[in-house]
């Protein structure tokens, strides 16, 4: 006789997964009999049936999640190939806003509402959590794809902060970013909040990651509770298919991200927030700057999308979503005041080049010219 129970595991809001255990029975030899089989005892059986039962669950979810491993592994690939080469992307305005679009619209259906990849500031609370009662590898790896872009996220930080998860791989963020794309299309008013307000707004996140972390220590289900403040689970992993308070907060943040682009992550974000405190032990600095920005020039400090940028000219890296707009137009010849300059030089001595060979030819052309009549002269003579 066998019972098999089906033992089932929420590995994501919308997602189980199961796991059949097998409960045998044997009747006691005693009262059976039976025939030899050659090569095979039931001491094999037994042993493979423990092995069969011995394999983790975090083992079969991974296996049934490859395309999706492959899919998210090679997106890293893509992405730190485009900041390793940040430079020469930027150098042509066309192709890099070609390329952002195109990956956060990748970032968007791909790592959000295929692979359901969105993580949360939950994880980081989990994390936390898991240290202080009894760490578990095992119950992290249940999501392969949020385990990996955390893993990818982590690397990150030490070398560019916050931006390149915030900027290129959240998905609620591309959704924001390509919504206020869109209402710039249609000609939608965009607003831009005075910078004293706009700086002191800043606070927000970091309050709300605060009070999270807080509650967690207390209680994680309490936390987990108030993390709804996060619009991600409605909009990314349970796409809309919620109570409809969920889905009014939800979509009065994006209406908002219309007129204040990236209102979310500008001022709510606790998970940015929570990146953003690790972002200060970066290596390397990557974005470019001159000696005229912010004194007197104010032209990436007007444009950056998240207002980023300071008046002085420093740009705020807990702040930046490394979206290398600022970087485009430190290349742009016909933007940036130090480029025209140099353009306008440059153009002055190729002009005063040309007009010292025009004269050269001309006086060369004369004197051959003048030549030829000698010549001619004295051939008449």
């Amino acid at each position: 006789w066998r019972i098999e129970l089906l033992v089932g595991r929420a590995t994501s809001p919308t997602k189980k997964a199961f796991i059949t255990y097998d409960l045998d029975y044997r009747i006691p030899a005693l009262y059976l009999q039976r025939a030899p089989q050659p090569g095979r005892t039931e001491k094999d059986d037994n042993l493979s049936g423990d092995l069969e039962g011995a394999v983790p669950l975090w083992q079969k979810i991974w296996l049934s999640k490859i395309p999706e491993i492959v899919m998210l592994s090679l997106a890293m690939i893509v992405l730190t190939v485009i900041f390793f080469f940040q430079n020469e992307l930027a150098r042509h305005p066309k192709l890099t806003n070609r390329v952002r679009v195109g990956f956060l619209i990748f970032t968007l259906f791909g790592i959000g509402l295929y692979a359901n990849a969105q993580l949360s500031v939950v994880n980081i609370l989990t994390v936390f959590n898991a240290v202080a009662t009894g760490f578990n590898w095992s119950y992290f790896l249940l999501e392969p794809t949020i385990f990996v872009l955390w893993s990818a996220v982590a690397a990150s930080l030490l070398l560019w902060g916050r931006g390149p998860f915030c900027g290129w791989l959240c998905p609620f963020g591309a959704l924001q970013e390509l919504l206020n794309r869109l209402a710039k299309f249609f000609k939608i008013p965009q607003k831009r909040l005075p910078w004293g307000f706009h700086e002191r707004l800043w606070a927000l996140k970091y309050i709300i990651f605060l009070v999270l972390f807080g509650v967690s220590l207390h209680s994680l289900e309490w936390a987990e509770r108030l993390a709804e403040v996060e619009p991600f689970k409605t909009t990314i992993i349970l796409k809309f298919m919620r109570e409809w308070p969920f889905v009014v907060f939800a979509v009065v943040l994006l209406v908002i991200g219309l007129f204040i682009e990236r209102f979310y992550c500008r001022y709510l974000c606790p998970l940015g927030a929570a990146l953003a405190i690790p972002g200060h032990l970066r290596i390397f600095k990557w974005l470019r700057r001159y000696n005229e920005c912010g004194n007197p020039c104010q032209i990436c400090a007007n444009d950056c999308m998240v207002g980023a940028i300071h008046p002085e000219g420093n740009i705020n890296i807990n702040e930046c979503l490394y979206c290398l707009h600022c970087q485009v137009m430190y290349f742009d010849s016909h933007t940036c005041p130090v480029m025209i300059k140099k353009r306008l030089k440059r153009e002055r001595q190729e002009a005063m080049t040309s007009s010292s060979n025009s004269i050269e030819v001309k006086e060369l052309m004369a004197g051959i010219k003048a030549d030829k009549v000698s010549a001619a002269e004295k051939s008449n003579q």
